[in-house]
């Protein structure tokens, strides 16, 4: 049986992509020996394909979990702060220092932050509480905070937060000598930080109502700050006030791979005329094993489809014209 081969040898491919290189017969890396043996055409194109298989599309969510400061993770702050009972109306601005937040090894999405009781069991709630919440990356330092509110937010400044929540405590224990961070502040839209880029800032506006509540705080701790207007929720300037131990839960972004379910493999061809696509796994070697018996082109375009089996090795592929018949 007669056989004119179109193939190339192929170098430097990357494993993470299917890979198609085109060839024709005044290649370099085809020697004069192969060329007379083979009898390579004129009007030949050669397509090797290589295909590299076995990865499942994977998309995996995972939380990691940050006390600030870090060092109060099971330590109990040495302060803390009982909001009045009744109305009010509070607008306060937290900010973390980007330090506290190593752990994190890319930019991640906030998702939530929590406050905790007091290790001394106090007023519990419940006080219902209507507010937005804002996050951004800041310049300021800790302890170089703008009174006027607006200055210490960073061009990112987020809504991520707007509707009610109910404030109480359970006190129930937590670890060490703490309790359990149960203030929960669930944020609809998460907020990407990146570390890399400043300081964490959070600004609360509410107002509120209802019974008082203990919230365990922190002072002369240089990893976070706080301002507070007492007075009004959309009060311009703030004034120092101790800082809230606080919990931050993030979401690192989706890791991802992909697998494809199948392979075409298509070359150019001549009407009427029957080819032979075949493969092998290993360049090294001049061992092709055929995919297909025989297949005769209707056109000047020809396609077979290789599906992908899970841990299945790479595989490159070629064409070759034959004289074979088609079963």
């Amino acid at each position: 049986m007669k056989t004119n081969y179109w193939s190339v040898p192929v170098t430097d491919l990357n494993p993470s992509l299917v890979t198609i290189a085109a060839w024709d017969k005044h290649t370099k890396a085809t020697s004069h020996e192969r060329t007379k043996r083979t009898k390579i055409s004129a009007f030949g194109l050669v397509i090797v394909l290589a295909a590299f298989l076995g990865s499942c599309v994977v998309t995996e969510l995972h939380a990691q979990v940050i006390v600030v400061p870090n060092s109060l993770g099971t330590n109990d702050g040495n302060s803390f702060n009982t909001t009045p009972s009744g109305p009010g109306s509070v607008r306060e601005m937290q900010i973390y220092d980007s330090s506290q937040f190593a752990a994190l090894s890319e930019p991640s999405f906030l998702t939530q932050f929590a406050y905790r009781p007091d290790k001394t069991p106090g007023p519990s709630g419940p006080r219902a509480v209507s507010l937005r919440i804002f996050a951004s990356t800041s310049s300021r330092a800790v302890d170089a905070m703008s009174p006027t509110l607006a200055n210490n937010h960073g061009a990112d400044k987020t809504l991520v937060y707007d509707g009610k929540l109910i404030w109480q405590t359970a006190n129930l224990p937590g670890p060490g000598n703490t309790r359990q961070f149960d203030v929960v502040f669930p944020l609809t839209t998460p907020f990407l930080y990146n570390r890399a880029a400043g300081n964490l800032l959070l600004e609360i506006q509410f107002t509120a109502d209802g019974s008082s509540i203990r919230i365990d705080t922190v002072m002369g701790n240089q990893t976070l700050g706080e301002l507070v207007n007492v007075t009004s929720n959309t009060g311009a300037t703030g004034v120092s006030a101790t800082p809230k131990v606080t919990q931050f839960t993030f979401a690192l972004p989706p890791v991802i791979s992909i697998r494809a379910s199948q392979v075409q493999v298509c070359w150019n061809s001549i009407s009427n005329v029957t080819y032979q696509v075949q493969y092998r796994s290993d360049l090294t070697t001049n061992i092709w094993t055929s995919l297909v018996d025989c297949v005769r082109s209707v056109g000047s375009t020809s396609c077979i489809v290789d599906p992908v089996v899970a841990g299945q090795p790479q595989r490159f592929y070629r064409a070759v014209m034959t004289n074979c018949v088609p079963r």
